[in-house]
């Protein structure tokens, strides 16, 4: 498939290290797009394997978390058919810019970008979601999509860092039912597919490339900003950045009705719950995986197993 939804825009350097341009989320519809990246110094990674040992997979990982930013950093971002527009990194080399060309509506679809941070340039893509595509998926990937163990902690550490992206393992059954889900929409290569992780903005990379390898469905990845500055501090509380990362979506795309997927391993049904009484109307669904199925508590009402949607939608049976 394609290569994970045009996430990271990489520029050119030195052998050993390269300045980057990070894209870390780029949606929008036709009347504005959201782009949000980082730009970074660091060494180029050798190619990832398989067959990688623990100590090779530990030593790439940990130096995702090592990587030095480019501070105040001019970027410009390109996208077809709209003027360009300037803007700067912060302290810890992120950026955010919003894209809303005057009088002209943005072209449909998977469109490419172009962003240039000094000698460094790199081409993705933003997804400007079509005015048909009225489905929507919000999806956890943490105990959802890809199996973590959140629950022990000793585990979770070291799936995360003691292997690689083609060693991960998914969660059966996911990307068929996503695909299969959105199907539903008159442009499915274009849904509107968010992969929203409380997992630090450092593993973007890793986590794009889990989702590509195990064939999910093209889509939004979307990561915590965690760094020691106001901007950081306001997302340690996964219930806040969850929730305002959702909040963000719904405003951005109001023609959208979501389902809503996530785990019982931390809080995303409270979290969902939260967001489906604040939006009645715009939450079609929520399923929740059983993460501990052995001390399962009460989900709210209305949110339905995740088993059970999948046991429904096998290749044989209708889509949700």
């Amino acid at each position: 498939m394609p290569m994970l939804f045009a996430l990271v825009l990489c520029g050119c350097a030195a052998p050993e290290e390269r300045e980057a341009v990070l894209l870390h989320a780029a949606f929008g519809d036709a009347r504005e797009a959201v782009l949000e990246g980082r730009v970074v110094e660091s060494e180029v990674a050798g190619e990832t394997s398989a067959q990688d040992d623990s100590r090779t997979n530990f030593r790439r990982n940990a130096a995702l978390f090592t990587a030095d930013e480019c501070e105040e950093c001019p970027v410009t971002l390109a996208l077809a058919g709209a003027p360009p527009i300037a803007t700067t990194t912060d302290d810890e080399g992120f950026f955010r810019a919003e894209l809303a060309p005057d009088g002209e509506s943005l072209s449909e679809g998977w469109q490419p970008l172009v962003a240039t941070s000094g000698d460094a340039e790199g081409a993705g893509e933003v997804l400007v979601v079509p005015s048909g595509n009225r489905l929507g998926i919000v999806s956890d990937i943490d105990d959802t999509v890809l199996v973590t163990e959140v629950g022990d902690r000793f585990r979770m550490l070291g799936n995360t860092f003691l292997k690689n992206p083609l060693q991960r393992e998914a969660v059966p059954g996911m990307a068929a039912l996503y695909a299969r889900t959105l199907a539903l929409n008159p442009r499915p290569d274009a849904s509107p597919l968010f992969y929203l992780s409380s997992s630090p903005r450092e593993l973007h990379g890793y986590l794009a490339s889990f989702l590509a390898r195990n064939d999910f469905p093209r889509g939004v990845l979307i990561t915590r900003r965690l760094t020691l500055d106001a901007v950081g501090y306001r997302q340690l509380d996964a219930f806040d950045y969850k929730t305002a990362r959702l909040v963000d979506i719904l405003e951005r795309l109001p023609d959208v009705t979501f389902v809503l997927v996530g785990d019982d391993g931390e809080r995303d049904p409270e979290i969902y719950e939260s967001i489906r009484r604040r939006y009645p109307e715009r939450i079609g669904a929520i399923w929740i995986r059983r993460a501990t199925p052995d001390d399962a508590a009460p989900l709210p009402e209305g949110q339905i197993e995740l088993a059970d949607v999948l046991a429904e939608t096998t290749p044989d049976s209708p889509s949700p």
